[in-house]
């Protein structure tokens, strides 16, 4: 059975009462069904709480939901990150990508970054010391001298901290008593002298340029042949102070071996006119 309907226009007939009272109470829209009975019959009647099946629920829904404040909807959306647009509407602020800041760096790297170069710019600025170190036993003239030698080595501070240090020795720690003119296999010990035990020292401030031109010599004499009349830990220093300061440290003998013996005298004399002076 077919339903005529009237031509669409402004003579248009709206759809049938019955069929969108069914659909608004369907909807649960107590309101809209109620002002359709108006229309229908002109009578004002009072809305009522309920419509249908359902009409309780969906009338609590709708009380449960109000209109929210304008300005605090605004706020809370400027809080979530969105930006308001001359239009009225909202767009989301532009994010970094996920790990990153602004400027491309991961986040927590600038700071750090910031602070191992500042610690690289204090330690540049600290003032650099080569110490050369005499620790004295005996006499180069007495019989005991080659087992009582004594020992010369030399340490690196950076303002009043601690380096590193430098020493020579034959490998072993053993020379040949019986041919000492004799070389041996001998090693740069790196860290293995304690300051506290040498009787004397010599301070000498050096430029980075100079502490480079020490470490230099250090490397490439690591495995230098040991031998007590050409090459021993007191040549050693001398070769180390020569080549950062470009001059012999005092104590230097030009008659017999270089010894720990003549450094150690050498070093003290210098001090003492140093002290003089002041």
């Amino acid at each position: 059975m077919s339903r005529s309907t009237s031509p669409t226009g402004s003579g248009a007939a709206t759809p049938a009462s019955r069929e969108m009272l069914a659909l608004q109470g369907l909807a649960g829209n107590a309101g809209t069904t109620r002002l359709l009975a108006q229309r229908r019959s002109g009578t004002p009647h009072p809305v009522q709480r309920a419509v249908g099946r359902g009409g309780g629920a969906a009338n609590r829904v709708v009380q449960r939901m109000p209109w929210p404040d304008p300005a605090a909807a605004h706020r809370r959306m400027l809080e979530q990150g969105w930006q308001a647009t001359e239009d009225g509407g909202y767009t989301r602020a532009p994010q970094p990508e996920t790990g990153e800041s602004a400027g491309g760096q991961q986040a927590g790297a600038a700071p750090q970054t910031q602070g191992r170069e500042q610690d690289q710019e204090q330690a540049a600025d600290e003032p650099i010391t080569l110490r050369v170190l005499v620790r004295k036993n005996a006499s180069f003239r007495d019989e005991d001298y080659l087992n009582n030698v004594g020992h010369s080595w030399v340490a690196f501070y950076k303002g009043d901290k601690f380096q590193s240090s430098a020493g020579f020795y034959p490998i072993g720690g053993q020379i040949n008593e019986d041919a000492p003119h004799r070389s041996v296999p001998g090693e740069v010990r790196m860290n293995h002298d304690d300051p506290s035990n040498a009787t004397t020292e010599l301070s000498v401030p050096l430029d980075q340029k100079q502490f480079s031109k020490a470490q230099k010599y250090i490397q490439t004499n690591l495995n230098h042949e040991y031998n007590v009349v050409r090459f021993n830990c007191t040549d050693f220093v001398i070769g180390v102070h020569k080549a950062a300061t470009g001059h012999n440290p005092p104590g230097r003998n030009l008659l017999i071996p270089n010894n720990p013996n003549d450094l150690h005298s050498g070093i003290k004399k210098k001090n003492n006119k140093d002290l003089q002076r002041k």
